[in-house]
């Protein structure tokens, strides 16, 4: 007879119940001999979230979840590892019915523990001391299904006592960001009533696309009860099993004072109601009772989304580019756009896409030749440290100057392949995006110019101008810089390819109904350009769009 698949669900059901009974009933005659406290626990917890602005959007819905609180040092050691890594193991994603690896954590770099990735943010931040251990809070994978974390809390500790907690903040566009909370540094002055900590800090991170980037966390934290290190315990001593908790709140910036928060927008708060040692049957039976709580994150989101879109009617803020994560970055930029941009803590940027490794090829060979021609060395800085820096300097005769670009996102080499001259690329990438920075405008257009004349001629600055339109009027080179020696036929069609995908973005908006903020959508970035232009033509202040 053939079964159905829910019959294959009770099966295996029934197979973890069993398992589960039969571990038990083997611990028992060892559960009076353990002398250390449990380095790894189960927690079962329960998130809320409300949204308290706009008062017609207003929202709240609670759900569970699993995670654990494991020692991040017996973690990577293997100690934790569960029926020789079977059952719960560290390192790989497959071969294991529950697991944890390095690399979805921290930074995007391979290879590396993530006690190690930890400790080189932290030098990056300053902090040159070295943690003893570090208890981490997270959402396993699950049959090789690794889904979106949203939140993964570490309390280091040094000394014996807990010295920093770090906040590891994903997005569903697969970028992260770190928030370092340092005891007895910015804390406020009293934590609010069940919690031992609490800070308040400028946001930095995209999260929801119905929240712009502005604003202040109130963040609330209840320490672990106890270290994470291996500690012999009395028999009789029943030790409180650790019940960390968040609790975050995210208000608006003050109208009147920009630097203060104002009024309160969401909360959010992460809670374990239980937490029991990580075993075998402890594991077994998590799973067994809720068996769908570690693939349901992402449909969450996307259910409260379109329910955010649709009912309450928000509009969506587009993705905007990470803050930089280094100083040197900022250090590089004119005193004159220091005010536009803030160091951040992202440690976990986008991949570049092809189109724009195809459009960085481009310039940075170009770059290569144009130094030489002009004596100008110049330097690409980008605000992801795992990018290196690019430096060309002239061979054959001393350097004249040097112009430095810091950029946000490797859409600095998109805007220069689709711009017909550099003072358009300025005024979209530099004056209306903000997405890149160069340390003189004067250096910038003298190498990324052309001969100028009164209307275009070449058929690809044609192609180019059917994005830009005729609203701005800067002169137009006959060809553009970065087309010398190239092939038409396929810079041609990268450009109608770019142009192309534009305009799909707007189709597949408008037919799925997606309202975007008025003003920011992507495709009238040509748009935002031109009333910029106008501004700066007119000698007036160039308020955001």
């Amino acid at each position: 007879m053939a079964l159905t698949p829910q019959d294959g669900v009770l099966i295996i059901l029934a197979l973890i119940l069993s398992a589960s009974a039969f571990f038990y009933g083997r611990r028992k005659s060892n559960e009076h001999s353990k002398r250390f406290r449990p380095q790894a626990y189960i927690l079962q917890n329960q998130v809320t979230h409300a949204r308290h602005l706009p008062l017609e959007a207003s929202h709240a819905f609670t759900y569970p979840t699993l995670s654990l609180l494991v020692s991040l040092d017996a973690l990577e050691s293997g100690s934790l590892d569960l029926g020789r890594g079977w059952i719960f193991g560290y390192g790989g994603l497959w071969g294991r019915l529950v697991g944890l690896r390095s690399d979805p954590y921290v930074t995007g770099q391979k290879g590396m523990s993530i006690r190690n990735k930890l400790e080189g943010v932290l030098r990056r931040r300053g902090y040159l001391d070295t943690m003893d251990d570090a208890w981490m809070m997270t959402m396993p994978n699950f049959l090789g299904f690794e889904g979106i974390n949203p939140l993964t809390v570490y309390f280091c500790y040094k000394n014996g006592d807990l010295w920093i907690t770090i906040l590891e903040v994903h997005n569903t566009f697969g970028e992260s960001h770190i928030y370092v909370l340092e005891l007895n540094h910015n804390e406020d002055e009293t934590p609010s009533r069940g919690y031992d900590h609490q800070w308040t800090f400028p946001r930095e991170f995209h999260v929801s696309p119905f929240n712009d980037r502005t604003g202040f966390y109130k963040v609330s934290v209840k320490s672990p009860s106890h270290l994470p290190t291996l500690e012999c315990v009395k028999l009789s001593a029943s030790p409180l099993p650790p019940k960390p908790a968040v609790r975050v709140y995210l208000y608006t910036a003050s109208t009147s004072t920009p630097h203060s928060p104002e009024k309160l927008k969401l909360t959010a708060l992460l809670r374990p109601t239980s937490a029991v040692p990580l075993t075998i049957p402890a594991l077994l039976l998590a799973l067994a009772t809720a068996p769908l709580t570690l693939f349901l994150t992402m449909p969450r989101i996307v259910y409260v989304a379109w329910k955010l879109h649709y009912q309450k009617r928000l509009d969506v803020f587009p993705r905007p580019e990470p803050l930089p994560a280094d100083e040197d970055w900022i250090s590089a930029l004119p005193d004159d756009t220091k005010t536009f941009v803030r160091r951040g803590g992202g440690v976990k940027w986008l991949n570049e896409s092809f189109l724009e490794k195809y459009a960085q090829r481009c310039v940075t060979s170009f770059l290569v030749r144009r130094v030489q021609e002009t004596g100008i060395g110049v330097t690409l800085i980008a605000a992801n440290p795992a990018i290196a820096r690019f430096s060309y300097s002239p061979l054959s005769q001393a350097e004249k100057d040097h112009l430095t670009i810091s950029y946000l996102s490797s859409q600095l080499f998109i805007i220069l392949l689709l711009s017909p001259s550099a003072q358009h690329a300025l005024l979209l990438g530099s004056d209306t995006e903000k997405l890149f920075f160069a340390s003189s405008r004067d250096l910038f257009i003298k190498l990324f110019s052309g001969s100028q004349v009164s209307s275009p001629s070449g058929i690809l600055q044609r192609l180019r101008l059917r994005g830009v339109g005729q609203t701005i009027p800067y002169p137009i080179p006959a060809y553009h810089p970065l087309d010398a020696e190239t092939n038409v036929v396929i810079r041609g069609s990268v450009i109608v390819l770019l142009l192309l995908l534009e305009s799909l973005e707007a189709i597949l908006f408008r037919l799925a109904r997606v309202r975007v903020v008025a003003g920011q959508e992507p495709w009238l970035r040509w748009k935002r350009a031109a009333s910029v232009y106008t501004c700066i033509a007119r000698g007036s202040e160039v308020t955001e769009l």
